[in-house]
């Protein structure tokens, strides 16, 4: 998966989340955001 996507799948997901909390982007709980992406199987370490 290239950079490109792995960021907008990222973007992506932190703007459902804020949008769905009535928050702004910056204050998306970055815990709900790991577990998010996680589950959708986002690569979020990387180890050659």
């Amino acid at each position: 998966m290239s950079i490109g996507m792995i960021l907008g799948q990222s973007a992506a997901t932190a703007a459902v989340l804020a949008i769905n909390n009535n928050k702004p982007i910056q204050e998306v709980d970055y815990s709900n955001l790991r577990s998010r992406l996680l589950e959708d199987k986002q690569i979020l370490n990387w180890r050659p």
